[in-house]
């Protein structure tokens, strides 16, 4: 989506939606078209700003070799885990808790009062990690430099707090334009300013961790201004004493599924080298491409779907959303599987080559991972957070085993299977558990059996590969595609619903002509 299209989809949202903003008071037909144009608002800018992001990568994966673009990947996910820690779930927790309250003074106490306990709680962490620097950065990785890097990532951990801040709030209030300016932004800085570094000051790993740094406090002061009016001097703490609870499991969980990439590549790096550890980071850059859509979706169905519940149709809803979204990600996880090896070539180079193979199942996993958004809305609905710890223990725990049965074995590619087993042994528990917590009459049969066709055919084609060369792997991974997409239609989906989503294509093709 260019810019233009973003900046066109903006001006027809105020026509069209802003004036509900509210989707239980519409029906499912509106519901789910709020929910593809509030996706699709977010997927433009998510486009746009991983297009920008995606320019990085083969930039820096030409500019460093293979084991310095492994380290480099290690410090930003690293900063990332870091990031989520110092969040600790109050970002879940002001979600849930923004919509219990319909006066505007109520929700400004839990916004501020939020704010007030994760600065505190960051000043606390940043004073143990930089005292303790030292001897932790010793125990993550060798590598030259490697405590400046460490140091650089943790000055960069209160701007990415008030950037998490401000766009959280700006999505849960609907003010689409700054949080667009914000997400843009960012991206454009951050890469204008890379680029620089890179081409006219050869920057090593330091100068691209500065960079990030710089563009991180930049927009971290922008999106104070822009949420300031929603800022008070918190009255007490009582909504605060309501919220942690709620906030503390889901703290736990986010800081658990933070972990999961440094630990993947800490754990790679160790039995498998550095080396092997740039070519995983390479992969896991190609298999982000499929968030795309999906962190647009998840961004527009946290406001939607808590919304939503109350109302007596609101399942009627989440059934055609989940079987919807499941098909879009099987058949998104197929084809870029089936494109990943021109683009890991066109992107970075031959040397990352061997990339491929982890490519599928990190895809399936994500595409796995990002259908269990929708199925565990029972747990954020019955205010059961502390549920999800179960599933993202069940996560690490297998991710862990799988990683250390497969990898010796297989490379990267076991490392690609360990991550696979994680999330689909997440996604089950936390799917099981969200419906005891808060029952659904979800219909889980033809979207598991199209996962697991998927999947079938993802992987036999990833085996015959390695066995008798790429020909045969592109040729499994088409007739795969082909199968799962007439799957989908016939099976997944009932005549009506068929019939339903022909009128809605024919409808918006004429209204654009």
């Amino acid at each position: 989506m260019s810019a233009r299209d973003c900046s066109e989809s903006i001006s027809s949202y105020r026509e069209e939606v802003v004036k509900i903003d509210n989707p239980a008071v519409l029906g499912l037909g509106q519901r789910l078209k709020f929910l593809a144009r509030d996706s699709t608002m977010y997927g433009g800018a998510a486009a746009i700003s991983r297009g920008f992001a995606l320019i990085t990568f083969p930039l820096l994966a030409r500019h460093f070799s293979v084991a310095e673009y492994g380290v480099l990947d290690y410090f930003l996910v690293l900063g990332g885990f870091l990031a989520t820690m110092a969040i600790f779930g109050q970002d879940s927790a002001v979600a849930r808790f923004f919509y219990e309250y319909e006066e505007t003074s109520k929700r400004r106490q839990v916004i501020s009062q939020s704010l007030v306990f994760q600065l505190a709680f960051l000043s606390v962490l940043l004073a143990i990690l930089w005292f303790g620097a030292g001897r932790l950065v010793n125990l993550l990785i060798e590598t030259p430099n490697r405590l400046t890097f460490f140091k650089i990532v943790l000055l960069q951990l209160p701007f990415y707090l008030l950037i998490n801040f401000s766009q959280n709030i700006l999505k849960w209030t609907f003010a689409r334009a700054r949080f667009l300016t914000m997400s843009l932004g960012f991206s454009m800085l951050h890469v204008t300013l890379l680029v620089i570094a890179v081409l006219v000051f050869d920057a090593g790993i330091r100068g691209v961790l500065l960079v990030s740094l710089a563009t991180s406090s930049v927009f971290g002061c922008l999106g104070l201004f822009f949420v300031r009016k929603w800022l008070v001097r918190p009255k007490d703490l009582r909504r605060l004493r309501e919220m942690l609870p709620f906030a503390i499991p889901y703290g736990v969980i986010c800081v658990i599924g933070a972990f999961s990439p440094a630990m993947e590549r800490t754990l790679t790096n160790s039995l498998l080298g550095t080396e092997q550890m740039g070519l995983y980071a390479a992969a896991a850059k190609i298999a982000m491409i499929i968030m795309l859509a999906a962190s647009a979706f998840q961004i527009a169905w946290g406001p939607f779907s808590l919304s939503l519940y109350k109302q007596v149709d609101a399942a009627r809803t989440y059934n055609w959303v989940l079987k919807l979204f499941a098909l879009g990600m099987c058949v998104a996880a197929l084809s870029l599987t089936l494109l990943a090896a021109p683009l890991i070539h066109f992107l970075a180079s031959a040397r990352y080559s061997g990339a491929v193979w982890a490519v599928f199942p990190l895809v399936m996993g994500l595409a796995i991972q990002t259908t269990s958004w929708i199925t565990e809305i029972g747990i954020s609905i019955s205010k059961r957070s502390y549920l999800s710890l179960y599933s993202h223990t069940t996560f690490i725990g297998a991710t862990l085993l799988g990683i250390w049965l497969f990898a010796p074995a297989f490379g990267i590619l076991g490392v690609g299977l360990g991550v696979l087993l994680g999330q689909t042994a997440k996604t089950l528990i936390a799917s099981w558990l969200a419906q005891r917590a808060y029952p659904l009459p979800w219909k889980y049969r033809p979207v598991i059996l199209l996962v697991a066709a998927t999947l079938l055919f993802g992987l036999a084609a990833t085996w015959l590969g390695r066995q008798f060369g790429p020909l045969v792997y592109q040729l499994g991974l088409a007739t795969g595609l082909i199968t799962i997409i007439l799957l989908g239609w016939t099976a997944l989906l009932d005549k009506t619903e068929r019939v339903q989503i022909i009128a809605f294509v024919r409808k918006r093709v004429a209204a654009r002509a």
